[in-house]
């Protein structure tokens, strides 16, 4: 590769990944989690009231995001009783919704730094781990693989507690082998030691799945110190893992104000909470405990094919000339992906994120590699044009995007939903896809906490799931001239559903349209088997006039 065209790929990856985000962020409403985490983040910001045990997440991730809210002043409530009682949905509500600056001012603020930064310090931690491990050309390219995976485009985009755990636990490993590294000497040892130890207690605070980050990293240097090559004294190296976790333990302590009991009590809270399970859809499988093959499913098919085919080879060219260096680019995801694969709580390949941006790393040594081959060079070309198609094709709704597959961003509903797919972010879509329609009223199955009317939607709710209370607009299905059911993707499978069939026939019907791909709008104006059952479901939920009105106008 030239240098210089790589550069302007990296350039032009990097220009379009804060293009497409901008875009996935005007397209999005609130997704499940967004209230909270934002009304969470700017109180600690302004009282220091920590809200760890409610929301089950460190403050770091949360606080640094609301940070540009300051610029608004807006309301805090701190007397309303949901704020008072910690009702946390219902405070996030208020604090979106009914506040002195715009929800959509107030959201869109936030996320875009969210964007900006987090997306920064991995590109800065991308090119720096990479180009010391296999130099600038390699680093390069995994920058401008990294500016192109959907999943970044859009979980970097959102104010949730996944991004900033993905960056501190790659700067942690990246310090580590700078620690590790023959180049690193004297005073060097003790600044990387400090700086791992930093980003590992930025880590900590930032989400409690990273609890297994200290035993992880000093037992990586343990093992690495065992391997041929330069080693340093048992008791040295013992020496520099206290100051590492001093360090951690000292940024742990600024983030939570001293109060590491608070740090303790929530993440034991959280790995009890976590044992307990969680609802989940994969592939027809629906499951509390969990499966297995949950998080390789979603790695296979949320992952652009060109992005897995080029860390594979980027694997297989360590074969050749391989150098120790190299374990930490491989080990530390394969850890992490080993012990998220144990997990109970299966919701979203997001769980999975501090994998990714090794795996940027990989595809970018594989690209370097492919591209000195013909052979591999001719057989990558379909793969890259269907990652771009992919891309141009499912934005700007990039948290959907599904690779071939799966059959595309269209079909991923098939294989998986809640936040790879529906978090509630496509009710702003449908709203203005209502708008086309003369903008009727429509019987609502949500999933999803942004409320729908702010968007301008008129419903009647009809098996929602949400934390928040959504009664509707009032809407009376005895007086709807056309039966439109919008159901979204999470509910269409049943996953919080008593009964996993609640909506399986619907899934013969080919919706009228569409909101990005998460949310269907079905016609069952003249769908008379179609309005029996959904007056059946009227009836199961205790809306017994509905019900009779359903069956007897749309007979």
């Amino acid at each position: 590769m030239n240098r210089k065209n790589v550069l302007v790929l990296c350039a032009a990856a990097l220009a379009a990944h804060f293009v497409m985000g901008l875009a996935f962020i005007r397209s999005a409403a609130p997704t499940y989690d967004e209230t909270v985490h934002l009304s969470s983040g700017y109180s600690y910001l302004l009282t220091g009231k920590d809200m760890t045990l409610l929301t089950g997440h460190p403050p770091l991730a949360e606080t640094v995001d609301a940070l540009p809210l300051l610029v608004y002043k807006p309301n805090i409530f701190s007397a309303h009783p949901y704020f008072t009682r910690s009702a946390i949905y219902s405070y996030g509500d208020l604090f979106l919704y009914q506040n002195t600056a715009s929800a959509g001012k107030l959201l869109d603020t936030a996320r875009v730094f969210s964007l900006v930064l987090w997306s920064g310090l991995l590109v800065f931690f991308i090119r720096l781990f990479v180009s010391k491990i296999s130099g600038p050309e390699p680093a390069a390219v995994s920058v401008a693989v990294f500016s192109l995976m959907p999943v970044f485009i859009s979980n970097n985009a959102l104010i949730t507690t996944d991004a900033a755990p993905t960056v501190f636990y790659f700067a942690a490993f990246c310090f580590g082998y700078l620690f590790s590294s023959p180049a690193a000497a004297g005073a060097g040892k003790y600044r990387y030691a400090i700086l791992a130890g930093l980003a590992t207690g930025l880590a900590l605070a930032s989400k409690f799945s990273m609890f297994m980050l200290p035993p992880l990293m000093i037992a990586f240097w343990a093992a690495y110190n065992l391997l041929p090559g330069p080693r340093m004294r048992f008791a040295r190296l013992l020496w520099y893992c206290a100051v590492y976790l001093v360090a951690a333990l000292f940024a742990l302590a600024l983030v939570y104000r001293l109060d590491l009991g608070s740090y303790f009590s929530g993440l034991g809270g959280t790995l009890k909470q976590m044992g307990q399970g969680r609802s989940s859809f994969a592939w027809g499988e629906h499951s509390i405990s969990g499966v297995w093959w949950y998080f390789p499913l979603a790695l296979i098919i949320k992952t652009p094919l060109a992005v897995s085919a080029l860390a594979l080879i980027g694997l297989a060219s360590m074969k050749n000339s391989f150098r120790r260096d190299y374990l930490w680019l491989v080990l530390p995801p394969l850890v992490y992906f080993a012990v998220s694969m144990t997990a109970r709580v299966q919701i979203g390949v997001r769980h999975i994120l501090p994998v990714m941006p090794f795996l940027a790393a990989l595809a970018g040594l594989g690209a370097v590699y492919a591209a000195k081959r013909k052979l591999l060079r001719y057989a990558l070309a379909p793969l890259l044009i269907l990652w771009v198609w992919g891309l141009a094709g499912t934005g700007p709704h990039y948290l959907a995007y599904f690779n071939e597959l799966a059959g595309g961003s269209a079909n991923g509903y098939k294989f998986l939903v809640d936040s790879n797919l529906d978090w509630g972010q496509d009710v702003k879509t449908l709203a203005s896809r209502l708008r086309k329609e003369g903008n009727p009223p429509v019987v609502f199955s949500y999933f999803g906490t942004a409320r729908p009317e702010y968007y301008g939607i008129k419903y009647a709710p009809l098996g929602v799931t949400s934390s928040v209370n959504l009664p509707g607009t009032g809407e009376d299905v005895c007086r709807m001239d056309k039966l439109l059911l919008a159901v979204s993707a999470t509910n269409l499978q049943s996953t919080y559903y008593p009964d996993k069939r609640t909506f399986d026939w619907l899934k013969s019907r080919k919706p009228a349209f569409g909101a990005g791909y998460s949310i269907f709008v079905y016609d069952l104006t003249v769908d008379k088997e179609g309005a029996g059952k959904l007056a059946d479901l009227f009836d199961r939920g205790g809306m017994n006039r509905e019900a009779d009105c359903v069956r007897e106008k749309f007979r």
